[in-house]
């Protein structure tokens, strides 16, 4: 079996979602089956919402855009406009993102 592993700032992302489904649907006291659907369900809505933001993440790209940012960090004076460019918009994802589950988790 392969492990998956996940930053705990995701994990806090689905426990987030999970939470405000149960809430919103008006389950007080739900049963392992339900919490266990509502986790899944609560992980598929992270993944794809991750996903339009970002993109999908393959090695490939992530790496690209992990060696992008290195270099725009470190010495912004050789960057390129397009990876500073490329650069933004990640961030920009990550910002939208952060302020998406903000606003979940005020409901």
């Amino acid at each position: 079996m392969t492990t998956i592993h996940r930053s705990r700032v995701i994990d806090s992302m689905i426990a987030t979602v999970a939470n405000s489904l149960l809430r919103e649907s008006g389950i007080n006291s739900p049963t392992k089956n339900e919490t266990e659907e509502v986790r899944r369900l609560a992980e598929t809505i992270i993944q794809e919402t991750v996903d339009t933001l970002a993109g999908p993440l393959d090695d490939l790209a992530y790496s690209t855009l992990t060696d992008v940012t290195d270099l725009v960090a470190s010495d912004p004076e050789t960057a390129s406009i397009d990876q500073i460019r490329e650069v933004a918009i990640a961030l920009r994802g990550l910002l939208e993102l952060r302020e998406a589950l903000t606003e979940v988790g005020q409901r």
